[in-house]
Formats: structure tokens, C-alpha cells, sequence
């Protein structure tokens, strides 16, 4: 992977993290900035989405908004800088008590091929606007959506996984062959005896179209559970029940 592509995922990972923590303060910020969806999606023949946000708080607050390629390697997620979805506008000042409109926009007409993903970075950015010397500091939120530009006649979500214990960290490796990605929500792991292992009761994780992502596993969890042969999941918001493999 270029070095760059490397930099700007590990980045984006770090600073998401951070964010959780900073929000923990956000109560006593003069401004929060809060957005109004948890996705963003343009479906096949639309160059053009809107996104919308909010000012909570009772100061204003300045947020960038930044648009990057979403891949897979078959490890982890990687970000890419990109200009094939646009933020207009990329900077805005939102009003105490206010919403902001951005809209993401395709430069280009052309049909995509296939599925396109994208990471949408909103940032609350530093310092108060109106603010004096002297004043609080400004508490900085983030917030990271996934946008999809839909391909016509994609095919839906095709999920294969399997369990591999291979090296110190076991991990559950997923591929999907489809043409639209798959969002996973609550997973557990059934065994042959029918013990089960929670593996997250809310949001596990996207596998992208024709793309391939491994979850890390907790190895005591693992080892006490006989033999997993099958895993549930909220596969695009509906239940599914997929047969393991076993990678040795």
C-alpha cells in the first residue's frame, strides 16, 4: 500500500478514537455539533446527496467536512483523499440553535460501474468564533459516515466467512462477492454443541463490495466455545445465518 494511503487511515482511526473520548466533555462545550443522519446514500443516476448539521449548543461552531475513497485491503479499512465526491460547501459556521445543508456532490455524470464507497469526515474545528481571550476550550467533535453511489442492477450483499486461529489474534475473515456492501450488525458465533459467543451486540463492521475484512476475535471468548460452525448477524438490517469455514 503507498505509504500516504497508510498515513491518512491511521490518522483517521486514531483521531475517531479520540473523538469518543472528547465527547464525554461535550456538555460543557458552548457549541455541539451534532449530525442529522448516520449514512449517506446516492442511488444509481444521482450525482448529489444532502447532508445535514447541527449546532445544539448555544455558541456558534465552525465544522470541515472532507470526503475520502473507502477500501478494503483484507485486513482493515484504508482512506483515500479523494475529489470523486464533493463537499460544497467544505467549511461552514453554524448558528446556536441552527442547521447547516452541505451537499456531496459526483463532479463527474458517468455511471459508476460498480459500487463506490466513500468516508464523509465532519470536524468541529478549534477556537470559538466569537469568543474572547480567556474563554473555555472549545470541546472538538468528529464524526465518520459512510456514503455509498449506488451502481445500477448491483447484485445484493454476498457474505463468506471463516474462522481463522491462525497466529496470536484469531480473527473472523469475510469476503463479499456481491455488488453492494454489507453492513454487519449484532454477531455471534454458534458451536457445534450450541454454546454461543457474542461478538458485539450493535455495529460489527462494513465488508465492501467484491472487497474482503477481518474482525478481531477474543481469543478466551473463542477458546471456550466448541467448534463454531455458524455465524448470526444483522446483515443490512435482517437477520442471516452464515456457515463457517475453518482456515487452518
Amino acid at each position: 500500500m503507498h505509504p500516504h494511503r497508510r498515513l491518512v487511515a491511521a490518522v483517521v482511526t486514531a483521531l475517531v478514537f479520540a473523538s469518543t473520548a472528547f465527547a464525554t466533555g461535550a456538555a460543557h462545550a458552548r457549541g455541539q455539533l451534532q449530525t442529522r443522519q448516520t449514512g449517506i446514500d446516492l442511488p444509481a443516476g444521482t450525482r448529489a446527496a444532502r447532508l445535514v448539521l447541527a449546532n445544539t449548543g448555544d455558541a456558534p461552531i465552525l465544522a470541515q467536512i472532507r470526503v475520502y475513497a473507502w477500501h478494503q485491503d483484507g485486513s482493515d479499512d484504508q482512506l483515500e483523499r479523494s475529489d470523486a465526491l464533493v463537499a460544497s460547501p467544505p467549511i461552514v459556521e453554524i448558528a446556536p440553535g441552527g442547521e447547516q445543508l452541505v451537499r456531496l456532490v459526483r463532479p463527474s455524470a458517468a455511471a459508476v460501474p460498480r459500487e463506490r464507497a466513500y468516508r464523509v469526515v465532519v470536524d468541529e474545528l478549534p477556537g470559538d468564533p466569537v469568543a474572547g481571550e480567556g474563554s473555555a476550550v472549545t470541546v472538538r467533535m468528529r464524526y465518520l459516515l459512510p456514503a455509498f453511489v449506488r451502481a445500477a442492477d448491483a447484485t445484493p450483499a454476498q457474505l463468506h466467512c471463516e474462522l481463522d486461529r491462525q497466529g496470536e489474534q484469531p480473527a473472523l475473515a469475510c469476503r463479499n462477492s456481491g455488488g453492494r456492501a454489507a453492513r454487519l450488525g449484532a454477531t455471534r458465533l454458534i458451536g457445534r454443541g450450541g454454546r454461543e459467543l457474542e461478538v458485539t451486540p450493535g455495529l460489527l463492521g462494513y465488508v465492501l463490495a467484491g472487497s474482503a475484512r477481518r474482525f478481531s476475535l477474543d481469543a478466551a471468548g473463542l477458546a471456550a466455545l466448541d467448534a463454531p460452525t455458524k455465524l448470526e448477524v444483522s446483515l443490512n438490517g435482517q437477520p442471516a445465518a452464515i456457515d463457517l469455514a475453518l482456515r487452518r
